[in-house]
């Protein structure tokens, strides 16, 4: 009787041990599950560093040769401040969220302007900008087809990169994609023709019509 009664002590011994290491591995699985969602991904550093070499090679590709005076000066100005910004917003990622009545003045304050960057749209000013920039050159078909798709390719890394998205979530948009570009291929080949060139501009304003529809068709939801 006397040698049971250590045996049956001792089982209620182990198990606050057993559930004190179940909870602790309960507890490293929770932050193991919530740290990816709170770390960039790699494919999210990707988009927003596509993203920010896209924007700078899409001001500078507008801005040469810089010719239009003050008005290209001051649209340059605010291309590249949309550009840095958008990067930035990119860079700054979600907004925490740790109450900021309890936090410094000045880390309130640099809330304050995160939170102003985060808030406005710099990539879409930013595409405003470089096709005002584009606009104040003479006609040059071919820059501007560039431009565009150039363009089109920031616009998916910038999304990607605000909505943690990997590059596969486009897939479903792939014929819409492609029909864009070759609408923009066509418009492009038709306004480098000259003039007077007859039923061959016909035919290719004829082809842009069809696709423009067939876009507008794909654009539609089923």
């Amino acid at each position: 009787m006397t040698a049971a009664q250590p045996a049956s002590s001792g089982q209620p011994a182990d198990q606050p041990s057993q559930s004190a290491s179940a909870g602790a591995g309960t507890s490293t699985g929770a932050s193991a599950s919530t740290s990816p969602s709170t770390a960039a991904s790699p494919s999210t550093a990707r988009s927003a560093s596509a993203a920010a070499l896209l924007a700078a090679a899409c001001v500078a590709w507008s801005a040469i040769p810089l010719t239009a005076g003050r008005a290209g000066t001051a649209m340059l100005a605010a291309a590249i401040a949309c550009a840095v910004l958008s990067a930035a917003r990119l860079a700054l990622g979600a907004t925490p969220e740790e109450p900021v009545a309890f936090l410094n003045p000045a880390v309130r304050a640099g809330r304050s302007l995160a939170d102003l960057a985060r808030g406005l749209p710099w990539a879409e000013g930013m595409v405003v900008a470089v096709l005002v920039l584009e606009a104040l050159h003479r006609s040059r078909p071919w820059h501007t087809g560039l431009l565009g798709a150039a363009l089109l390719a920031y616009l998916f890394a910038t999304h990607l990169a605000e909505t943690r998205a990997r590059p596969s979530v486009l897939r479903p948009q792939a014929p819409l994609i492609a029909a864009g570009l070759g609408l923009l291929a066509l418009s492009v080949g038709a306004a480098m023709l000259p003039a007077g060139t007859g039923s061959t501009a016909d035919l290719i304003a004829v082809l842009a019509a069809l696709a423009a529809i067939v876009v507008g068709g794909l654009a539609l939801p089923l």
